[in-house]
């Protein structure tokens, strides 16, 4: 199977290096850290063993990278407007995409440039971090579910075999049939935690923890979240609020991605993760008042970082 990683960040580069520790045919198209990884070569520092990989295949663009057999994205949904050009380069008659972005609409985004039989979503359920070029820190998780865009029995054969691909691996896997059964799993901790960290400037996990009342308002907002999904017949797991709440409570200093992109001064990813949902939360009626307060806030510190946006 030759792979190519199509913006290959922290998330991007931690599960490249894990398919090409399985023996796959991975090239991680690069932006500011292909130099660094062209000198040093590519460090995994992980709970679950490390990976160095000292001479991993990298380009600069989709061009110098050439025809695959599957293309994982991985960049920002912040850069989808770029999806028309980075993808033709990569793709032959049977090429699937598969995303590994965060939030909604990112699935449809690519089904405008490539057959939506052929397009599949992986919710990645993982802490890692590449604060130096080249040197990925993955703290915590890696649990990937799947599921094709297009819900049919071929799409769910295939999107078990992209799973498979994990296999020999410490990435735990599951598929699903219906991608949006998937998304609001992930988007039941990112709204919140993700939103919360934001929304206070940039803050850690623990950080969060200890400000007085944020622990009950994620719990309600990701009560909201739960709320909505099942009135769009997608219900989740009964224990998933208890679950997610006592495994976020022990993530310490991790940082979520828009946290980071905040602190960064780089785009953040509101329409994605929050602004779409709400608007498949508006569409069901779904009374969501601490989700709308949350966003409010997002949206007034986003104001202040990014007054011209």
């Amino acid at each position: 199977m030759k792979i190519a990683i199509l913006g290959a960040g922290a998330l991007g580069c931690y599960y490249g290096a894990r398919l090409a520790e399985a023996g796959h045919d991975v090239t991680f198209i690069l932006r500011s850290a292909y130099e660094p990884v062209r000198e040093k070569g590519l460090h995994v520092s992980s709970v679950y063993g490390d990976i160095h990989l000292p001479t991993p295949q990298i380009a600069r663009t989709p061009t110098e990278c050439g025809p695959v057999d599957l293309v994982i994205v991985c960049w920002k949904t912040t850069c989808n407007a770029q999806l028309p050009s980075a993808l033709p380069p990569l793709l032959k008659d049977t090429t699937r995409v598969l995303t590994f972005q965060n939030g909604m609409g990112n699935a449809e985004a690519i089904a405008q440039v490539v057959p939506g039989e052929r397009v599949f979503i992986g919710l990645c359920f993982v802490c890692a971090m590449m604060d130096t070029p080249g040197e990925v820190t993955h703290l915590e998780g890696g649990a990937i579910q799947f599921a094709p865009l297009i819900p049919t029995e071929e799409g769910a054969a295939q999107a078990a075999e992209l799973a498979a691909l994990f296999d020999g691996t410490p990435v735990e896997t599951h598929t699903a049939l219906h991608t949006e059964q998937i998304l609001w799993t992930k988007l039941s901790w990112n709204i919140p935690f993700n939103g919360l960290c934001l929304a206070h400037g940039g803050i850690s996990i623990r950080q969060l923890f200890l400000m007085p009342g944020e622990a009950e308002r994620a719990r309600a907002i990701m009560n909201e979240v739960c709320r909505t999904a099942e009135m769009r017949g997608f219900p989740l797991p009964q224990e998933i609020i208890h679950r997610q709440m006592e495994q976020t409570s022990k993530m310490g200093d991790f940082i979520p991605s828009s946290a980071i992109d905040y602190n960064r001064h780089r785009p953040v990813e509101y329409t994605a993760i929050w602004g779409t949902p709400l608007e498949r939360a508006r569409e069901v009626g779904a009374n969501v008042p601490e989700w709308e307060r949350l966003c409010a806030d997002i949206q007034a510190r986003l104001a202040e970082r990014y007054p011209q946006a």
